[in-house]
C-alpha cells in the first residue's frame, strides 16, 4: 500500500517572527453590515475563509499564512479569550505540520463535552496559568512545552514527529551539553497530567522525540521508521574528512550495521542558499564526492527524497536495500 501525505513546508516562526499585518487582510460580514456595504459573499473579489470572513481572491497568501488567517478569524469571531492549542499552537511556535494537521483550527477551554463548530475544534479541558501566553500578535497560545504534551497525545505517527522535533529544539537550553534533548524529554514527561487522556501514547512520542532532527523530512522519516520498527539511528553524526580539515555530517546512523542514511530534500540541490553559486549538476557531483568520503567510514549508504519518505512501504524497501530492517 503506497501511503501519502500532503506536506505543507511552513517557515520557522517564533511568537516574535508573526506577521502583524495578516489581520489587515480580512474581511468581515458584520463589518459590512454595520458599514452598509455589499455582503462579502456577493463580492466576487473576495472568497470565503471562514464563516463570517473573507479575504481578496488571488492575493499570494502562502498555505501558513491562509492558516493563520485563519485563526485569526477565530479569535476575532469569538467572545471572550480563546486560547489557541494543539496544532494550531504548534503552528504558532513555527513548528512545521503536515496538511491534514491543519484542516481544523484547535482550541482549549474548559468544560465537558468536545465541540467543533465553524471549522474550530475546541477540546474541554483546564489549562495552567503558567502555560497559557499571549503573543506579541495579540493570539493567546498554549505554552511550547504544554503545545508538546497535547500534540504528542493527539497527533499519530509519523506526523506528530514534526512539531514534537522543533519544540524539543526550541525547549532545549543547552543543545551543547544535551544534544539530544534528554532533561527536556524528560520535563515533559512529569509535566503530563496523571490522568490525561492517551497519556501513554503522549508519553511514547515524547521519547521519540529528537531535537537534533535537521529537517521535517527527517522527521516525518523517523516517525515511519518508528511504525516499521526499524532500529533508531543516531542523528546529525559527524566523519573526519581526510582530504582537508573538517567534517563530513550525515542525517542518519546505523553503525552497528555500516550504514548512513540521507534525507534528500529537493532544495538541496535547487535552492539559492543552499547551492551557492552551484549547478544543480555541480551540487550532485559534489555529493558523489561527499558520498564516497562517508563510505570510508559507513560502507553502504540509503538516500531518499519527500516521495519515498510519504511512503511507508517504499522507505522500508530503500532501507532494506542498504541493510537496514526491522528489528536489525
Amino acid at each position: 500500500m503506497w501511503t501519502a501525505y500532503a506536506v505543507s513546508m511552513l517557515p520557522c516562526m517564533t511568537d516574535l517572527d508573526l506577521d502583524f499585518d495578516l489581520a489587515d487582510q480580512l474581511v468581515s460580514a458584520r463589518a459590512r453590515r454595520r458599514d452598509g456595504a455589499e455582503p462579502p459573499h456577493l463580492d466576487p473579489t473576495l472568497e470565503r475563509v471562514r464563516r463570517g470572513y473573507y479575504r481578496a481572491v488571488g492575493d499570494g497568501l502562502t498555505g501558513s499564512q491562509q492558516y493563520e488567517l485563519r485563526l485569526r478569524a477565530t479569535a476575532d469571531a469569538r467572545r471572550g479569550t480563546l486560547v489557541f492549542s494543539h496544532a494550531s499552537a504548534a503552528h504558532l511556535w513555527g513548528c512545521p505540520l503536515l496538511r491534514s494537521d491543519t484542516r481544523l483550527v484547535h482550541a482549549t477551554q474548559p468544560g465537558k463535552a468536545r465541540k467543533t463548530t465553524a471549522g474550530t475544534q475546541i477540546h474541554r479541558t483546564s489549562l495552567p496559568d503558567e502555560h497559557v501566553v499571549e503573543l506579541p500578535s495579540g493570539l493567546t497560545i498554549t505554552s511550547k512545552a504544554w503545545t508538546a504534551i497535547q500534540i504528542a497525545a493527539e497527533l499519530p505517527l509519523p506526523n506528530v514527529l514534526l512539531p514534537l522535533d522543533h519544540l524539543a529544539r526550541l525547549l532545549n537550553t543547552d543543545p551543547v551539553g544535551d544534544p539530544t534533548g534528554s532533561a527536556v524529554i524528560a520535563m515533559l514527561l512529569d509535566l503530563i497530567p496523571r490522568g490525561m487522556k492517551r497519556r501513554s501514547r503522549a508519553e511514547a512520542h515524547l521519547r521519540l522525540a529528537d531535537p537534533r532532527s535537521g529537517s521535517a523530512g527527517e522527521a516525518l522519516s523517523r516517525g515511519q521508521m518508528a511504525l516499521l520498527h526499524i532500529p533508531r539511528p543516531e542523528l546529525q553524526v559527524r566523519f573526519p574528512r581526510i582530504d582537508v580539515p573538517g567534517e563530513d555530517v550525515v542525517d542518519f546512523d546505523w553503525p552497528e550495521l555500516g550504514v548512513f542514511g540521507e534525507f534528500d530534500g529537493r532544495g538541496k540541490y535547487f535552492r539559492e542558499e543552499m547551492t551557492g553559486s552551484r549547478t544543480p549538476e555541480e551540487v550532485l557531483w559534489d555529493e558523489k564526492i561527499r558520498e564516497d568520503r562517508i563510505r570510508r567510514h559507513r560502507p553502504r549508504a540509503a538516500r531518499w527524497g519527500w516521495d519515498v519518505a510519504m511512503s511507508r512501504d517504499r522507505l522500508a524497501q530503500v532501507l532494506a536495500a542498504a541493510g537496514v530492517r526491522p528489528g536489525g
